[in-house]
């Protein structure tokens, strides 16, 4: 599997904007059902564009459905599962299968999502064009990330507080993901802010040498309401998780909701669409806050 997504940038601003690729295959597949609501194959197929466009809803759906029989039982059940936002029913098989995630809703209080917010409004010249790579071999390349991130004021305003939020979860999600023998931990958090042009690349969080111990990712999502963008959609590639390959043509379109947190393994790929905001207004950006759960070795003491 190449790891060069070139080629789909191509195509995908086509495939995933409204009354693009997607919808006209859909389109002609609703046709066919029409025909004969039999169709297995069709029905496989359109789920998988509800899937691609972010309706879960629907797509879920049509995977209970395909669960109730045909010889592909066992991955509709999963991705049903999956696509609810709790993670799967099981460990997924060997080979490439959608990304499991777990999504949860009003992850904040209210007044702590309000407080990021105020913290992202501060200015400007609080944030830095985010890096790529770890360590020595940190850089700044739009070809390959054009995001900014948080300096360290901010961080020491939100850190302590929404680590611990993270810390009481990661013992639920672990076990909702069937992501066993993590044991100890550390966390790193970045508050990061996508404005026109935005994007980050098809990539692993744990793809370097250097990031293998990353285990699990998250994204929470915070911004104005109303939104005043559109795009910054998170696409969840289906993995194998052993070897690294991918399918750049099916994933899952976690598309940001305000107030919600996604997690992930960090051995999925995954990408952040471009961004297109209303106007110019620093505020009235996809504006996230992200991280990972790095495992450590053995507790020295023990």
């Amino acid at each position: 599997m190449r790891d060069d997504d070139r080629p789909l940038s191509e195509v995908m601003p086509a495939l995933l904007r409204p009354g693009g690729l997607q919808e006209l295959a859909e389109a002609a597949l609703r046709r066919t059902l029409a025909a004969d609501p039999h169709d297995t194959d069709a029905r496989w197929k359109l789920a998988g564009i509800h899937r691609r466009q972010g309706d879960f809803a629907a797509a879920r759906d049509l995977y209970r459905r395909l669960g109730a029989h045909g010889p592909d039982r066992r991955k509709a059940a999963w991705l049903h599962a999956v696509l609810g936002g709790g993670g799967p029913p099981e460990a997924a098989p060997r080979g490439i299968w959608p990304a499991p995630f777990v999504w949860m809703t009003n992850f904040l209080a209210p007044g702590q999502c309000d407080r990021l917010l105020a913290l992202a409004l501060q200015g400007r010249e609080r944030f830095v064009p985010a890096q790529v790579g770890f360590g020595s071999s940190e850089r700044v390349d739009p070809e390959v990330r054009l995001t900014l991130e948080a300096d360290s004021r901010t961080m020491q305003d939100f850190r302590p507080w929404f680590a611990r939020k993270i810390r009481s979860l990661v013992p639920e999600v672990l076990a909702r993901l069937r992501m066993e023998g993590i044991g100890r931990y550390q966390l790193d958090l970045r508050m990061r802010g996508y404005h026109t042009g935005g994007f980050y690349r098809a990539h692993r969080d744990a793809g370097a040498a250097s990031h293998h111990s990353r285990k699990l990712s998250f994204v929470y999502f915070f911004h104005r309401q109303p939104r005043r963008f559109s795009g910054g959609d998170l696409l969840l590639y289906d993995t194998d998780t052993d070897t690294g390959a991918h399918s750049y043509g099916d994933f899952s379109r976690i598309v940001p909701l305000r107030n919600s947190i996604v997690f992930f393994p960090s051995v999925c790929w995954h990408q952040v669409h471009s961004v297109q905001c209303e106007t110019d207004d620093f505020g009235d950006g996809r504006w996230v806050v992200n991280g990972h759960v790095w495992q450590l070795g053995p507790d020295p003491a023990g």
